[in-house]
């Protein structure tokens, strides 16, 4: 087993209470990541190998008013979340 120490990744849990690692990086694939798709890579590992898990809720200013803010993964560009419909 390899170990990926002062490394980041987006994760998703998973309902068998394991944790996907989720990579953009081509290079993850020496880590054990497997090609998903695009530039998507992914790795299913226990939480005893997680160091610390953190959900980070970004936000933007735009125009004086704060909203949530996502990537876009496709393009990068930022999208920013509203409740008006």
């Amino acid at each position: 087993m390899q170990y990926i120490y002062g490394s980041e990744y987006s994760f998703s849990l998973l309902k068998d209470k394991s944790i996907r690692l989720i990579s953009n990086k081509h290079a993850d694939l020496s880590q054990g990541f497997k090609h998903l798709d695009k530039n998507i890579y992914i790795k299913n590992v226990s939480v005893e190998e997680v160091e610390n898990l953190f959900k980070i809720n970004s936000k933007a200013i735009y125009k004086g008013e704060m909203f949530p803010a996502s990537e876009e993964r496709k393009t990068g560009k930022v999208l920013l979340d509203t409740t008006n419909t």
